[in-house]
């Protein structure tokens, strides 16, 4: 199961509801509990509709942060601070 976080966002919310209608809110961890094909689902997605909004957000996938949308070469992973 990946733990997926996000900003609050309205976009982001509706996607999340559309693509992963089964995903489960963790109240103590403050993250989604989704499958990892709901994940991969989900960063597909949103990469395409933040990229038609011309908006960008990021996103935590199991500790792995994910930059989508309006991004030049998104969805990218960022680099890691070790």
């Amino acid at each position: 199961m990946a733990l997926v976080r996000f900003a609050w966002s309205p976009v982001l919310v509706d996607l999340r509801r559309e693509v992963c209608p089964s995903a489960r809110w963790q109240k103590q961890g403050r993250h989604w509990i989704m499958s990892e094909t709901d994940a991969r689902a989900f960063i597909r997605a949103a990469q395409a509709r933040l990229d038609f909004q011309r908006s960008h957000a990021q996103i935590s996938v199991d500790g792995t942060i994910w930059v989508v949308g309006f991004v030049r070469g998104a969805p990218c992973q960022l680099p890691s601070a070790v």
